[in-house]
């Protein structure tokens, strides 16, 4: 379905005709498998075919606010609490129906009763709930265009983070300075990993702290992933005070090299598992091969943080039209590091880095066979 348009027609007049485009393609997909009316309960599902936060906390899977869709509706089903906001900000151009919130859920299912008119309503979360999340992950030339966009903010917002933060920052700090960079931006954070020196090396994920010995002697690493209007982007970067120590730089060498090698691997055919042992080869050829065991190495990318990860045995391939990102990681004794971008998989073949920083420094690494890719290096800070 990537780069699928919409015939005369299919655009709901209002509808941002990204997410008209959405619809056209679920309702194939009602229509295929025989069903008459979907509920969307997900927040991602939501993303997709609004572009709206149905959310109110960030962490919550689901929020007061669900779509209705048969063959000729698309109605919010919100509450009086978020009608306004859904309405003129979130969702705008769709039908929006609020119920009351005291006597929730039951005010709500009156109104999905009355839409549904007898037919039975199928929920995001039941049968069809591989097929959408499969439908989510193919781009069309409107959501690439949004993706770019989000790519090169994204990449402006961490460079600015990390051309920010001080010697002495705490983690959280450090978490709190990528947060502004990317808010000011209508980026939200929905994964933040600051780790500092040693603990590189001893965290994969490194979730801020403020207790501890967690000030920033010399080293930072700032792993992201963000979302704007559904779409999330993955990418890494290393910040050092001074010269790069030389143990880092001998492993962000090889990172960058592992990197390059899956990144330019990612090609329309290729699946999950031979991506998986070509990562493999790639540490086991460089001296590294217990790296594979301490850190998922990626995968595809789009609506969720990762629509599948790299796996032994995986049997999910990589599509044209899709975008991936790559997080190959490395620890050493006193310290690690992380080579991470998001990229995008074309139909004319290639691939596109959608979240290149500005003026961070690039490496133009080199592998045996010939092929090059430009990866980002550790920013060095006076």
């Amino acid at each position: 379905m990537a780069g699928a348009g919409c015939a005369p027609g299919d655009v709901q007049v209002g509808i941002d005709p990204q997410y008209a485009e959405h619809l056209t393609i679920l309702r194939k997909l009602l229509a295929a498998e025989g069903v008459p009316c979907l509920l969307v309960t997900q927040a991602t599902v939501f993303f997709w075919l609004t572009g709206g936060r149905t959310y109110v906390p960030l962490i919550d899977e689901t929020g007061p606010s669900k779509l209705f869709v048969d063959q000729d509706k698309a109605v919010v089903v919100t509450t009086a609490i978020e009608e306004h906001k859904m309405r003129t900000q979130e969702c705008p151009g769709f039908e929006v129906r609020a119920a009351a919130w005291a006597g929730l859920p039951g005010s709500q299912d009156v109104i999905i009763e009355e839409l549904a008119a007898g037919r039975p309503v199928e929920k995001d979360t039941g049968r069809l709930a591989d097929q959408l999340t499969d439908a989510m992950a193919d781009m069309s030339e409107r959501d690439m265009v949004a993706y770019r966009a989000l790519g090169r903010d994204y990449g402006d917002a961490l460079e600015e983070a990390a051309r920010n933060l001080q010697v002495g920052d705490s983690e959280y700090k450090v978490a709190g300075i990528t947060a502004q960079a990317f808010n000011s931006r209508g980026i939200d954070l929905v994964m933040i990993g600051v780790a500092h020196d040693e603990r590189i090396a001893l965290d994969r994920h490194p979730l801020p702290r403020l207790t501890g010995d967690t000030a920033l002697r010399k080293v930072c690493l700032i792993a992201t992933c963000g979302r704007r209007r559904g779409l999330i982007v993955s990418a890494s970067r290393l910040v050092s005070f001074g010269l790069v120590p030389s143990e880092l730089r001998t492993i962000h060498n090889v990172c960058m090299e592992v990197d390059a090698e899956i990144n330019l691997a990612t090609k329309p055919g290729a699946t999950a598992d031979t991506l998986y042992q070509l990562l493999l080869k790639a540490y086991t050829d460089r001296g590294y091969p217990e790296q594979m065991l301490q850190h998922h190495q990626g995968g595809e990318i789009g609506y969720k943080c990762r629509h599948w990860i790299a796996q032994p045995g995986g049997q999910q391939i990589v599509k044209s039209g899709r975008v991936y990102a790559w997080n190959p990681t490395i620890a050493g004794r006193s310290i690690g590091t992380k080579s991470e971008d998001t990229i995008y998989v074309p139909e004319d073949g290639g691939i596109e880095v959608l979240t290149e920083s500005p003026t961070w420094p690039m490496v133009n690494v080199t592998l045996s066979d010939g092929r090059t890719m430009m990866r980002p290096d550790i920013l060095v800070r006076s």
